[in-house]
């Protein structure tokens, strides 16, 4: 008697999550992701307003070298030279358009140089680490990296 009829189900996208009591644990998760993830180009941070998505990368480029991290809000790219390339920093929080995100040059870079976009969900498609914050309390957050 033979086995019978197997089926393979690809497996579920891998998710980790953190929880962070403050600034200090989100910069710490930023580095770990820094290091942990290195070898991914593109990452996709979404949450509410004071998530702590720029802590994080903020604690993401302080491993690269960079302690003086300021949120892209109105200059929408602010880019970083570092000892493992080249690191882009980009909030598009005031993106008006689909159309405005291909004037800002990105097409060029996505894939060949490290790339981290605030307010990925008003992005068209692109490929990446999707890391989620969500709010859970005054100082506490959960963050979830979703790999594709």
């Amino acid at each position: 008697m033979g086995f019978p009829v197997r089926v393979r189900v690809p497996p579920p996208a891998l998710r980790v999550e953190f929880l962070s009591e403050g600034a200090e644990d989100t910069e710490l998760i930023g580095a770990y992701v820094s290091c942990r993830f290195a070898h991914f180009k593109t990452f996709l941070l979404v949450g509410d307003l004071g998530s702590g998505k720029t802590t994080f990368v903020r604690g993401f480029l302080k491993l690269l070298g960079y302690s003086n991290v300021r949120s892209p809000s109105f200059t929408l790219i602010n880019t970083y030279r570092t000892p493992l390339g080249t690191v882009h920093h980009v909030d598009l929080y005031r993106l008006e358009s689909e159309e405005e995100f291909y004037t800002l040059g990105l097409g060029d870079v996505l894939g060949r140089e490290t790339v981290l976009i605030e307010w990925a969900q008003r992005l068209p498609y692109v490929e990446g680490l999707w890391i989620e914050f969500q709010h859970l309390e005054e100082n506490r957050r959960k963050i979830t990296l979703k790999l594709p």
